[in-house]
């Protein structure tokens, strides 16, 4: 995998994983996941919280790695090849390893997200002191001293770590994803059979644009035109909802419609990153959300 497409699958986790409880975003437990187990009757109340702590951990994480790709990104492909660097960011390594340890000790929710667990803790071990290292290496200036005798020791351990990292964390990242992705299921079908038809659009919507956009990255050629036709599809069902409650996340939502038309128009990396960045913002907006108030 060429770095610029490694740099786009980091995105593109984002999508996937940027989660709070059953929605994307890095909030925390929200009424929306609350109302999602009460409904659905999937799992404990603790094992939602337990759940989320790791949907937290790694909403952080992509959210940061999105917002900086501009410089992670060149970074960690100029060290692929060779290149001498004078600054540098990582992804938020430290801060993963600090989060995604405290989930595991207050418990692993599901048996098939231990293994892929174990595996990125394992690479996140090795990585974080080379990250760290080689921050404060270019913060100091400290490659004009030595010539970059330094960055020619840690740079390709740093490489290859970070490929390992991204084969664990992917796996992870999917683990989580699908289990996530089956319990909104599981409140689109609860929200229909109780008859809150202005709910149900608000999650027919998240679910149809999220798996619009998962698609994306399947590695074929998108269809243009029905991906165009799913998005009419999408504002088809938005706009039958009567609530005002849902204004603002549809004002988001047609945004995030336009910035998917702009990349599928052109699919350059930058509005590639727009789309996302748009997308987040429209899930922040249905985090914001009253579900209960959207059908009174």
């Amino acid at each position: 995998m060429n770095p610029l497409a490694k740099k786009l699958t980091t995105a593109v986790l984002c999508v996937t994983a940027l989660t709070s409880p059953l929605f994307m975003s890095g909030c925390s437990f929200s009424k929306i996941a609350n109302g999602v187990q009460q409904g659905a009757q999937k799992a404990s109340q603790e094992d939602v919280k337990v759940f989320n702590n790791y949907i937290k951990a790694v909403g952080d994480f992509n959210s940061h790695t999105v917002r900086f790709g501009y410089a992670i990104g060149p970074d960690i492909q100029k060290l692929r090849e060779g290149q001498h660097l004078t600054s540098f960011m990582a992804p938020h390594f430290d801060s993963l390893q600090k989060n995604l340890q405290a989930a595991k000790d207050a418990g692993v929710p599901y048996d098939d997200m231990k293994e892929p667990l174990d595996n990125v803790l394992a690479v996140l071990k090795d990585i974080v002191p080379v990250a760290s290292e080689l921050d404060t290496y270019y913060q100091t200036n400290s490659y004009q001293a030595d010539n970059y005798a330094k960055e020619q020791q840690l740079g390709p351990k740093y490489v290859q770590l970070y490929d390992q990292f991204y084969a664990a964390y992917n796996q992870l990242d999917a683990v989580i994803h699908k289990h996530n992705t089956e319990n909104q299921q599981a409140h689109l079908k609860e929200l229909k059979d109780s008859g809150k038809k202005n709910a149900a659009a608000v999650q027919e919507v998240h679910l149809r644009l999220t798996a619009l956009l998962d698609g994306f990255e399947e590695g074929k050629q998108i269809d243009v035109n029905a991906a165009n036709q799913e998005l009419q599809g999408i504002m088809d069902v938005s706009s039958t909802v009567t609530s005002p409650e849902y204004n603002s996340a549809k004002d988001s939502l047609n945004t995030t419609i336009g910035r998917v038309r702009t990349f599928l128009g052109d699919q350059s990396a930058d509005h590639y990153n727009d789309m996302i960045e748009s997308y987040n913002r429209f899930i922040g907006s249905l985090n914001r959300l009253d579900m209960d108030k959207l059908d009174k």
